[in-house]
């Protein structure tokens, strides 16, 4: 049985959520602004309180709406911005943004996990950026004789 995609554990959306607020276009198979996605104003529900935002992808074989729903207003948009980097990197292989793999968008990690386990990776992190930001270490030239 084959696992179930990223996109269809999204909620799907016909109404958007607000005017448009931000939008990003990426190259796909070297064509420049082939794929580009969407992120709208994030509506308040008043039944529940909850905030609710919405993001749309276009580009592939058919565009594509999701609804995204959050505590607050920032909540949302920010589970928004998740999804859509983490569908765009289950889908998008040959997929760049300007010229690079990295699509720009946030990596979050779920805040279920123990204080202990975000410690760990924000330490991981700036171990790594640490190294990345040293010059190259110079090789040594052995004196001969």
């Amino acid at each position: 049985m084959a696992s179930e995609s990223f996109a269809d554990r999204l909620e799907r959306s016909k109404k958007a959520s607000g005017p448009i607020v931000a939008e990003r276009m990426f190259e796909l198979g070297g064509r420049p602004r082939a794929v580009r996605v969407r992120f709208r104003k994030p509506r308040r529900d008043p039944k529940t309180g909850n905030h609710w935002c919405t993001f749309d992808v276009s580009g592939w074989e058919k565009a594509l709406s999701f609804k995204v729903w959050g505590v607050d207003s920032l909540q949302a948009l920010q589970l928004a911005m998740r999804a859509a980097g983490e569908l765009l990197r289950e889908k998008g292989h040959e997929m760049t943004w300007c010229g690079d793999q990295d699509l720009g968008f946030p990596r979050t990690y779920p805040s279920f996990l123990p204080s202990s386990a975000h410690s760990r990776i924000e330490r991981m992190i700036d171990r790594e950026i640490t190294k990345a930001e040293r010059p190259p270490r110079r090789k040594r030239l052995s004196k001969v004789g």
